[in-house]
Formats: structure tokens, C-alpha cells, sequence
């Protein structure tokens, strides 16, 4: 008996053989399709233009500031889910005090707010500086750093900004504790140094 009349005698297997397959084939396309668009997201999801200043307000008080924009350019909403920013001055010739904490500004873990598809966000912090205590450590490291040979003001001293931010892509929500191995599949984390950017 020749295949297709095994084929003709078995036409209900055979077809349902033949939907099966064509469905599964379609899923697997659609899901390798996904994970492709996801994970170039995840490459084209960055910061971009970090900016960072320092200046000297009213009552001498000092505002040191951080900008930084997310872009998102996928086909996919961004829900963050934590953002981090700390700002300080490193001072390796001090053997107590070597970091000096000069601002600070933590969210989450929560969904604070969507970044929409093609879009970019300018997210901005800053820190006004007014502590007795803080301004004693600053002047010191000026100080310290005129005996080098370095002129640093408030204003120009190198400051450490570091910048996080952690989202979710919306459109693939699930229970992300229980179902805690898909974490990593829908996760961007973005991180920005300028330590690292000046290295």
C-alpha cells in the first residue's frame, strides 16, 4: 500500500497531524520572534546625555545635580521598577573619612512610573548641601588638593555620580515571584558611573 493511500484510508489522523504541526511550527516562530524582539530591547534600551553640575545657591548653601535620559526605542513600555542616584567625593588620601556622601535619591521597588515605546525620558536629581559638617570635609579635600598643586572650588570638585535604574517590559507582565525564572527574560538594568566614564 503506497503512502498516499495510507494517507487517503487515515485522512482524519493525517489531517489532524498536519494542524498540529503547522500550529506548533507558528508558535514556535511567534515565541522565537518575542524572545528576538526582547532581547535587542534589551541592547537598544540606554542612557544617554548624563550631565552633572555643581553650584553654589542662596545662604552659600552648595546644589550638586544629576540628569540623565533614558532612551527607549523598542516596540515595548518600560515599567521601572527601582531608580538609584548617588552622588559623593572620593578622598583616597584620607585613612577615616574616604567617601564623603554629598546627595542621594532611591525609589522602589515599586512600579514608579511607564516609559512608553519610541520614547526618551529625562529623569533629574540634585541634592542641596548645607551641612557644616559636609562643607568641613569638601574645604579640607580643596585644601589637601592646593598642596598637590590641584585648584578645585565647590563647584569643580570631582564629584562621583553613580545612576541606576532597573524596569520590567510591561507588555509581558507575570507574577515575579512566584514565576521568578521569567525575571530575567523581561528585565533591563541600566547602570552609569562617571568614574567610569572619566577612566
Amino acid at each position: 500500500m503506497s503512502i498516499l493511500e495510507k494517507a487517503k484510508k487515515h485522512w482524519v489522523t493525517v489531517t489532524l497531524y498536519i494542524v498540529m504541526s503547522l500550529f506548533f511550527l507558528g508558535a514556535c516562530l511567534v515565541s522565537m520572534n518575542t524572545y528576538g524582539a526582547i532581547a535587542q530591547a534589551q541592547q537598544d534600551i540606554r542612557l544617554q546625555n548624563p550631565y552633572d553640575d555643581a553650584e553654589i545657591v542662596q545662604h552659600g548653601n552648595l546644589n550638586v545635580s544629576f540628569s540623565v535620559e533614558v532612551a527607549n526605542p523598542s516596540r515595548y513600555t518600560l515599567h521601572i521598577y527601582t531608580l538609584s542616584w548617588y552622588a559623593t567625593l572620593v578622598n583616597s588620601s584620607s585613612t577615616t573619612d574616604r567617601i564623603t556622601s554629598i546627595g542621594e535619591d532611591y525609589v522602589g521597588p515599586t512600579k514608579y512610573f511607564e516609559i512608553p515605546a519610541k520614547t526618551t525620558v529625562n529623569l533629574t536629581y540634585w541634592s542641596i548641601v548645607s551641612d557644616p559638617t559636609v562643607f568641613s570635609k569638601l574645604f579640607g579635600f580643596i585644601n589637601y588638593s592646593a598642596g598637590l598643586g590641584q585648584s578645585y572650588t565647590l563647584e569643580t570638585l570631582p564629584y562621583t555620580h553613580v545612576f541606576s535604574v532597573m524596569a520590567f517590559i510591561g507588555e509581558f507582565e507575570h507574577e515575579y515571584t512566584r514565576e521568578g525564572y521569567l525575571n530575567d527574560l523581561v528585565t533591563v538594568m541600566l547602570t552609569y558611573s562617571s568614574t567610569e566614564e572619566e577612566a
